[in-house]
């Protein structure tokens, strides 16, 4: 079927009634509107000549149609089929609309029996006169079992369930109120314990990935980045209101530093580990473990850190066992472990050792040397920044065991001068000398640090530089006394000030300096002769070369004191004369035979020897026992047929005596001949019997 132009007009509406009954009012006027447009357009002069040329157009369609019979039907006509096809969809609209209508009348007429107000509402008019209302029913083909005694039975159900639900819910109330008295207790004593460690000094703050959690932060602003995140708990809520510590990923069992001292392999001394915490302790215990335990990680770190650069002192790290080594003497060592507190309450506590004060010691200034890195990591992050530079920033470890290297450097020293000058002095002593050397030492003084408060200077003070003065005084007296060692025909061979001498020796040790010390040697007064016989170096950077300097000054003026430059005396004999060797002497004799003349000489000696066996040092800084010895040897040079030979063997003229001081045999005399003397010989009377000539056959 071929469509129809698009302004003819199309309606589905039902085929016209060819009853008398008129057209509703709202379908012409919408019909009018179709066909004529409405209203503006129609009057009644347009009306009246449309009827005139619709009358005159019906009697020439009428002869025409006559004609066109033909034609039309040859060709079929277009509006006819489509007055077909919409006739016959009304149909069919129609049809659809009846069956509907017929069972809305049905189902209505069924329920006018029992719902006869609802029925009557969509029930048709002429349906109602046909048949009228109620006329038609339904029912159960079968009778219902449901009867009163059932109907009673289940309003008791009813209300049991109901009593039931109510007793549930009363017991919900007091349980829920039951359970919030609980909440408040347990959050009373949670909050109490919380406001408790925040009185104790520690800082309470909000977690920075929970913020409803509250933590406390027990570790130190200063240390490194890693502990100082891990230095951050949470105070959670056990069901009870109690509170514990949660340290997230650290690790929670407790740690410390243990140090031990061992002395040819067997402890002497040991720091005690302190006793772990128990888990139902207050919360400031548990807190105070957790600090102690991130400070030793931190103090165990540096340390394997700083270790790796102080392998030229002996320091050395086992990772396997977590141990430190570091040697202070050639028989004892200091061992630095980390270790995991005991849990155990009945451990065994050894009694005090020899060496736990030095232990203990050593604890502690670890501790504080940490503690004062942090001072200054602080005073570093709040000066100015430096100037931006393409090179990185230095990392170096903080300082710790160099500077406990530098302490033990400095006592080392110190311990090492009064070994060697007190056997020194005491030898010289012995020996009968009227004025023997004497010696001082005294600490140096630095300048104070202002800018810095009491602690840091007092640490400062005690690692970082450290200096002392040792003076040596060396007497020179004008004249011999009456009862003095140096015999009376004795004359000095140079004039000699009335000031004594002074060998001071200034020793600085610091941690810019590898932690070794370093000795600044000076003579005073600039008179004196020790300048001219043995002028010392003005820098020397070992002990061994210092100890050598001291040993062969006061050979050298042992040498000058007994040298004279008086007249010869009534037996024609020369005095001892000074040589190029400043601590040996020579002396003529003259004689008209060869056997009479010659030459002797003398020479002093001063050196040490060390202790071996039980009297092994034990002390911090002793490396090896000492004892003095001092030796007087004089031999002839010229007009004898023998020469020098061991001690054992000498011949006449020649001979050698030893004084020896420590190791038992204070003040013990050798003899020529090898044996032991219990009362000690004056130098002077030995230097007299030396310088005697042969005697005459």
């Amino acid at each position: 079927m071929s469509t129809l132009p698009s302004n003819h007009p199309l309606s589905l509406r039902p085929a016209p009634n060819t009853s008398s009954t008129s057209i509703p009012l709202p379908q012409l006027i919408a019909r009018i509107n179709a066909e004529r447009g409405g209203f503006r357009n129609i009057s009644e002069d347009s009306l009246r000549l449309e009827i005139a040329e619709a009358e005159a157009g019906g009697n020439e369609e009428e002869n025409e149609s006559s004609s066109e019979d033909g034609e039309a039907e040859e060709e079929p006509d277009r509006l006819k089929e489509l007055l077909t096809a919409r006739d016959e969809i009304l149909g069919q609209i129609e049809h659809a609309h009846n069956a509907a209508m017929i069972s809305l009348d049905f189902i209505s007429l069924l329920l006018s029996k029992d719902a006869p107000v609802q029925a009557s509402t969509s029930i048709s008019p002429s349906l109602r006169e046909l048949a009228g209302m109620g006329t038609l029913g339904a029912d159960k083909t079968v009778a219902s079992r449901y009867t009163k005694e059932q109907n009673q039975e289940n309003k008791k159900i009813a209300k049991g369930w109901k009593a039931s639900n109510l007793s549930k819910t009363v017991d919900s109330i007091l349980a829920s109120a039951t359970r919030l008295e609980k909440e408040i207790d347990a959050e009373t004593k949670y909050w109490e314990q919380v406001l408790a460690v925040s009185e104790s000094g520690w800082a309470v703050c909000r977690l920075p990935q929970e913020k409803h959690t509250l933590g406390v932060r027990f570790g130190f602003s200063e240390a490194s980045p890693t502990f100082r995140n891990r230095s951050l708990g949470a105070l959670r809520r056990n069901p009870d209101g109690s509170i514990y510590l949660d340290q997230g990923i650290a690790s929670p069992e407790p740690q410390s530093i243990r140090v031990l001292i061992e002395t040819n392999g067997v402890t002497t001394g040991e720091t005690i580990l302190p006793k772990a915490v128990p888990h139902d302790a207050p919360i400031q215990d548990l807190i105070l473990q957790a600090r102690n335990t991130i400070f030793a990680s931190e103090l165990w770190q540096e340390m394997t850190r700083e270790v790796r650069t102080l392998a030229s002192h002996g320091l050395q790290s086992d990772s396997k066992t977590n141990t430190i080594r570091f040697p202070i003497s050639p028989t004892k060592r200091i061992l630095i472990e980390l270790q995991a507190v005991p849990t155990d309450p009945f451990r065994p506590v050894l009694g005090p050792r020899p060496d736990s004060y030095l232990a203990n010691g050593i604890y502690l200034t670890l501790h504080l040397l940490l503690s004062l890195s942090h001072r200054q990591q602080y005073r570093i992050r709040t000066r100015p920044p430096p100037p931006i530079s393409s090179q990185p920033r230095p990392n170096n470890p903080f300082p710790i065991l160099r500077s406990l290297v530098t302490r033990l450097a400095h006592e080392t020293v110190v311990s090492s001068l009064h070994s060697l000058l007190t056997p020194l002095c005491k030898t010289l002593t012995s020996a009968s000398l009227p004025t023997p050397p004497t010696y001082t030492i005294s600490p140096g003084t630095s300048p104070p640090l202002l800018h810095l408060s009491t602690p840091e200077r007092i640490l400062t003070a005690l690692t970082n530089q450290l200096e002392f003065f040792t003076t040596i005084t060396f007497p020179f007296p004008l004249s011999s006394p009456p009862h003095s060692s140096i015999p009376s025909s004795f004359s000095h061979t140079t004039p000699l000030t009335p000031l004594p001498s002074s060998l001071q020796i200034r020793t600085v040790t610091t941690t810019l300096n590898y932690s070794r010390p370093i000795y600044y040697l000076r003579i005073t007064p600039e008179t004196s002769p020790l300048l001219q016989i043995c002028p010392p170096p003005n820098t020397v950077p070992e002990w061994d070369y210092v100890k050598n300097y001291i040993l062969w000054a006061v050979s050298c003026w042992l040498a000058h004191i007994f040298s004279s430059s008086s007249k010869t005396s009534e037996d024609k004999e020369e005095p001892w004369k000074p040589t190029t060797q400043p601590n040996i002497l020579r002396k003529t004799f003259s004689g008209e035979s060869p056997n009479e003349g010659g030459v002797k000489q003398i020479c002093f000696d001063v050196s040490s020897i060390p202790i071996l066996g039980p009297e092994a040092p034990t002390k911090i800084g002793e490396k090896e026992k000492e004892k003095i010895k001092i030796s007087v040897r004089w031999e002839w040079t010229t007009g004898m047929e023998q020469e020098w030979k061991d001690k054992k063997d000498l011949k006449s003229g020649e001979g050698v005596y030893d004084w020896y001081y420590g190791g038992g045999g204070d003040g013990i005399a050798e003899l020529q001949g090898g044996e032991l003397e219990k009362m000690v010989r004056k130098m002077g009377d030995v230097v007299e019997e030396a310088g005697r000539g042969r005697s005459r056959s």
